[in-house]
């Protein structure tokens, strides 16, 4: 069989030769090319241990936690209309064409999106928001199915009116990641504070004026002689108490609205991953990727030796 290989190789015009060669010597450099990448990957979820998000320090992190999404307008996938925290989606329209008597069945991209909308990350010990533009996300949800109209009339799991009818022109892929479902985050973390609160005297005047409003609390609680009035004594007494309020309202405050961002490394060098699965599948999965680039690269690029020398 090899004898049989080489005389095909020998057999070859100039021109298919030289273009399977580069193409195939093409295929192994980027099979080394990926093969350092992935285990670039790996080494740095190995070397990294997971930080606690109220202590972790600014810059490049990896996180656990639970997805949880933002008070507001919520995320609905758009095929499935399931509401998650992100989504991506494709539709592709089947294309049949006659070549030589034989149908031939391809699949055309018609349309496709990804969710940019943040969701929360929480953690045992914080919260931190989530940008997953140019993320590398590994979902916990991945469907595909097939109708006859561009949208689906439901989803993977439901009944679709047109899904069984013979020509379904329309293929539909749609991964998600749900609130609740577990994450693992290796990105650049910013601390930021969402609230600036008013200054001291501003906020101390107007809690004054709120006890004002109501003069009979307001002497029910500092009129200690009862005589009706407020003498130096209880005043200074009730701007001592406000003061002493506000510092406690303004610690709570600022410890409510400290919060934390996660988005790509300005270091293009760094991954971005955000998945649904745990540290250590990951690892044995890019170490997989790795082992199987490398035994590409060596396969390819002995037969592209072995070619090259059988040729001249």
């Amino acid at each position: 069989m090899i004898d049989d290989i080489a005389n095909n190789i020998r057999q070859l015009s100039a021109e298919t030769f030289w273009i399977s060669f580069t193409v195939v010597s093409g295929l192994a450099l980027f099979c080394l090319y990926s093969s350092f990448r992935v285990f670039w990957r790996f080494r740095i979820m190995q070397d990294m241990p997971t930080a606690a998000l109220r202590s972790a320090a600014q810059g490049y992190n990896e996180f656990s936690g639970v997805a949880r999404l933002l008070p507001g307008e919520p995320i609905v996938a758009p095929l499935s209309r399931l509401q998650c925290v992100w989504y991506k989606y494709k539709v592709e329209e089947r294309q049949s064409s006659y070549t030589r008597g034989r149908s031939q069945t391809t699949w055309s991209l018609y349309e496709s999106g990804v969710s940019d909308g943040v969701f929360t990350l929480v953690g045992r010990t914080g919260r931190a928001i989530v940008d997953p533009d140019d993320a590398e996300v590994i979902p916990s949800n991945s469907d595909s199915w097939y109708g006859s109209t561009p949208y689906p009339q439901a989803g993977p799991k439901g009944f679709n009116p047109t899904g069984w009818l013979p020509g379904r022109r329309y293929r539909y892929s749609e991964k998600r990641i749900h609130e609740g479902d577990a994450l693992y985050v290796l990105g650049d973390l910013t601390s930021f504070r969402e609230v600036i609160l008013p200054t001291e005297n501003e906020a101390l005047v107007e809690l004054l004026q709120r006890w004002k409003s109501n003069l009979g609390a307001l002497l029910g609680r500092f009129d200690k002689n009862k005589d009706g009035l407020l003498d130096e004594g209880e005043w200074e007494e009730a701007v001592f108490i406000a003061k002493d309020q506000l510092r406690q309202e303004y610690h709570a405050e600022t410890i409510e609205h400290i919060d934390n961002l996660i988005e790509k490394p300005l270091d293009s060098r760094k991954p971005y991953i955000i998945s649904t699965q745990g540290e250590a599948v990951l690892t044995r999965r890019f170490q997989y990727k790795w082992w199987a680039f490398l035994l590409a690269f060596f396969a390819l690029g002995v037969s592209a030796v072995w070619a090259f020398n059988i040729r001249f």
